[in-house]
């Protein structure tokens, strides 16, 4: 009887380390998951300057349990966006004081791709509220493309 009730213990302290270890490593997978496509604002028209107007935070997820968001700019340095007119953004940087070239907001699958005037990389805007929008530094075209968004929060 004694032996069967220390299997039983043991079978019952197996079966909840399985638990958790299932748990645990579920948990982290699902931590390492990238962002879904987002659902673009409907308050906010793609491909117009006005609403990218102003100082915002930017960051980036990290996708790890425990490890804080990447911080690229806070409001108290914030980047910042200027209209050129009703189309074309000027984008700086914390630190600059002036802009390059203007970028074109061409509207496409509910956002609008920046196009810089002068050249250059191609950026993807989505808007998830009219204080928040994801930047991709690729126009996405595969699920796992939205998974790494620069989120940008507009500062008070």
């Amino acid at each position: 009887m004694r032996n069967s009730a220390g299997a039983q213990n043991f079978l019952r302290m197996f079966l909840l380390l399985v638990v958790v270890a299932t748990g645990l490593g579920a948990t982290a997978t699902f931590a390492l998951t990238p962002l879904p496509r987002p659902v673009a604002s409907a308050a906010v028209e793609a491909g117009k300057s006005a609403p990218f107007v102003g100082a915002w935070s930017v960051s980036m997820p990290t996708m790890e349990v425990g490890t804080p968001d990447t911080d690229y700019a806070i409001c108290a340095l914030p980047v910042r966006i200027e209209a050129a007119n009703e189309t074309h953004i000027f984008y700086l940087g914390p630190r600059e004081k002036e802009a390059d070239a203007a970028m074109a907001l061409i509207p496409d699958q509910d956002g609008a791709r920046w196009e810089p005037i002068a050249g250059g990389p191609v950026f993807f805007a989505i808007w998830i509220n009219t204080d928040t929008f994801y930047l991709y530094d690729i126009v996405p075209e595969t699920n796992a493309d939205w998974g790494m968004p620069f989120i940008y929060r507009r500062c008070p």
